[in-house]
């Protein structure tokens, strides 16, 4: 029996078939890549299953983007195949006005917890803690899950690793462009089938294209794995719904502030620099907002927007600055 032609091989390739005991001697990166995101989908199933019916905390960053908000709802509806309770929870504020209409529009299941209303809080009664795009270290919740001597179950993350934690499970891709991909392959693997006459699923569905949208830069920035996921949820969002949350005004605080960052702003070599002053707690997000807004001037590629973020809850007063550039290597 003749070897199959390299050309026949790349086909089973495409397909996930190659055998890889009967062609030993040859490297297939799609089949290896299959069989790693097939490893890692039934290590998160077999971590689950190991927590069939506990309850867990689900920690997002202070400030949760559309990436880390739709994630972790996944997460949730995954959990839940397993009799897993998940209560997803962040310590900062969503200011961004397209962040608040996404949690709003959607219905999506996240609790804000402040540093007051977190003094009397029980923690004993979670199993365990999980962390989704994030690895503890942009939360201030994490000094109560170490005081509650909480386990940490499962990370699921895009971004460099972080801290020394030793979860049960761990995902952690620095190479995605968000983790909104990596929970929609837990998806196509069939982790929870998607169902377009669920109206939770249609939701969710829709906030995840919003998450990979954002951190993909409305997808110019994909990669393949991206544009597959994207492809998957199109069979389920609800492209008006994405409008609605795409398309929410910007508050008048938010307006007078990309005027103060236009105003302030200096540049040198292609650089824009701009301090915005005060803001209060809840307005943090504009000081991204504006950066956005600075970097589309001619001649600048790169531009830094600064300010002071005074938090009134708990008397504190920290600078917050936000970087964006058109560059690969600024």
């Amino acid at each position: 029996m003749h070897s199959p032609s390299l050309k026949s091989l790349n086909k089973l390739v495409e397909l996930g078939a190659v055998d890889s005991d009967r062609y030993p001697t040859c490297e297939y990166p799609a089949t290896k890549q299959i069989r790693n995101l097939e490893q890692r989908v039934e290590g998160l199933r077999q971590t689950l299953e190991r927590h069939h019916g506990e309850r867990q905390l689900v920690i997002l960053q202070d400030f949760p983007d559309p990436d880390a908000l739709s994630s972790a709802w996944v997460y949730k509806l995954i959990a839940e195949q397993f009799d897993i309770q998940c209560d997803i929870a962040y310590a900062g504020t969503l200011s961004h006005q397209e962040n608040i209409a996404l949690v709003r529009l959607t219905g999506l299941p996240v609790q804000r917890w402040t540093n007051q209303s977190n003094k009397n809080r029980d923690l004993s009664i979670y199993q365990g803690c999980v962390l989704i795009d994030n690895q503890g270290t942009t939360s201030q919740l994490m000094e109560m899950v170490k005081q509650a001597n909480l386990p940490i179950t499962v990370i699921i993350d895009h971004h460099s690793i972080q801290d020394d934690f030793q979860p049960e499970f761990a995902d952690i891709r620095v190479s995605a462009r968000a983790t909104a991909t990596i929970v929609t392959q837990y998806l196509q693997a069939g982790l929870v089938s998607l169902d377009s006459s669920v109206s939770d699923h249609v939701k969710c569905a829709t906030a995840l294209m919003h998450g990979l949208r954002s951190d993909t830069n409305r997808l110019m920035q994909a990669q393949e794995d991206d544009f597959l996921a994207a492809a998957y949820l199109s069979r389920f969002y609800d492209t008006q719904l994405l409008n609605a949350v795409l398309q929410t005004s910007r508050s008048k605080q938010v307006m007078d502030v990309i005027e103060r960052g236009l105003k302030n702003r200096a540049v040198y070599n292609n650089f824009s620099i701009s301090g915005v002053g005060y803001l209060r707690y809840d307005d943090r997000d504009a000081i991204p907002q504006a950066a956005d807004f600075l970097v589309t001037e001619d001649n600048v590629h790169t531009a830094v927007v600064y300010g002071i973020v005074h938090d009134e809850d708990e008397e504190l007063e920290v600078v917050i600055g936000s970087l964006r550039t058109t560059q690969d290597h600024p």
